[in-house]
């Protein structure tokens, strides 16, 4: 045999045929199929506990702020910038507010001896009925038990002499 047609055999059979490539894009598309919606309710999951964690923090920095404010100081709290357009806005669709006092002025609500209760209030109506649903199961593993199912706001009022309560909505 000539070197050219041994060539030509040795690249014809080196090859993977179209049943092997077949199977291997079914193996693929069957992975992915598992895959996405797993990552997906990772990333809901991972909003969720984002927004509860931060809520938690809003309520122990509120606790602190009110012991600084029985000792005649002036404090604040700080909300979350988060990644929205809207101030105290988290995951593109959770607004964290002050209820008590009420402006947000560079990301921190102001705290005077004169405020009384200091009261945030969380709104996540705007998210995914999933996300929704999620933030309620992250809020209540952070132990905020008034956290119902189907509510879609919470508020955390901490009063002067260091008492929380929370409210769903």
């Amino acid at each position: 045999m000539s070197k050219f047609v041994e060539k030509a055999q040795a690249s014809a059979e080196a090859g993977f045929t179209l049943i092997e490539l077949m199977i291997v894009i079914a193996i693929i598309g069957i992975l992915a199929a598992i895959a996405i919606p797993q990552y997906e309710q990772y990333i809901v999951t991972s909003k969720a506990t984002t927004i509860a964690q931060d809520f938690h923090q809003i309520m122990t920095q509120a606790s602190a702020a009110q012991a600084a404010v029985n000792a005649g100081q002036t404090t604040s709290v700080a909300i979350p910038n988060g990644t929205g357009t809207v101030p105290g806005q988290v995951a593109n669709c959770a607004v964290f507010s002050g209820t008590n006092p009420t402006t947000i002025t560079n990301g921190n609500l102001t705290i005077t001896p004169s405020t009384g209760a200091v009261e945030v209030l969380l709104t996540y109506s705007a998210c995914s009925p999933s996300l929704r649903t999620a933030i309620n199961s992250a809020l209540t593993a952070q132990n905020i038990s008034e956290a119902v199912s189907g509510s879609t706001s919470m508020t955390v009022s901490v009063t002067p002499n260091g008492g929380i309560t929370y409210i769903a909505g």
